[in-house]
């Protein structure tokens, strides 16, 4: 059976996906600043002239696949959220969660380390990246209300103060983790959230 030709959108959206994918190989290998547009448009098999059909800039391919990691992440959050019944389960399974993805996220999170130094020297790259992450706390704390309509729980911090404490609290031990490995406490993340999310009027 003869595969379908694609139409010229579909084709476009194939592209981009396909240098976003080389430019996660590419910046994987060589970080931010050592990646260039010509190794990744060489990585995918393109010319640099189809990296810049689709991007403005070397920042603004790393920022789409920023906002492709930090959707997938929310979207992982929400089906962690979805299959509890509690504030409490929710906070334990996003304990779990963390520790399970903390190793594959290494990479990411150096780039990010990298990346963050750029960001803030570069305001248009910063309010970018603010905005994405001001929507990823929205999202997060709407799925956290929904969840709390579940019980009669109140605590001290707002939905979306416990949305921006959970990303906070996941990124800071996320980098000791990776400078200090055994040496962070076991189950820091889930106790540290429990301890000050939970924690009565």
């Amino acid at each position: 059976m003869a595969r379908r030709r694609l139409t010229q959108e579909e084709r476009k959206k194939e592209t981009r996906q396909l240098l976003l994918e080389s430019a996660v190989e590419t910046f994987a290998q060589l970080g931010f600043h050592g990646a260039s547009v010509d190794k990744i448009a060489e990585y995918a098999g393109f010319s640099k002239g189809a990296v810049y059909a689709h991007f403005n800039s070397k920042e603004d391919l790393f920022l789409a696949i920023l906002e492709q990691q930090m959707l997938l992440h929310v979207e992982n959050i929400h089906q962690v959220i979805d299959q509890q019944h509690s504030l409490s389960h929710f906070l334990e399974t996003m304990d779990e969660y963390f520790h399970s993805v903390r190793q594959e996220n290494r990479t990411w999170s150096m780039l990010n380390m990298e990346f963050l130094l750029y960001a803030m020297r570069e305001e248009s790259v910063r309010h970018k990246w603010s905005t994405m992450i001001t929507e990823s706390v929205e999202q997060i704390s709407k799925a956290i209300e929904k969840l709390m309509s579940k019980e009669n729980h109140e605590s001290t911090l707002s939905t979306n103060e416990m949305a921006w404490t959970i990303l906070s609290l996941e990124n800071g031990l996320a980098i000791f983790y990776y400078i200090s490995e055994d040496r962070v406490p076991l189950h820091l993340y889930g106790k540290a959230l429990q301890n000050m999310l939970l924690s009565p009027r």
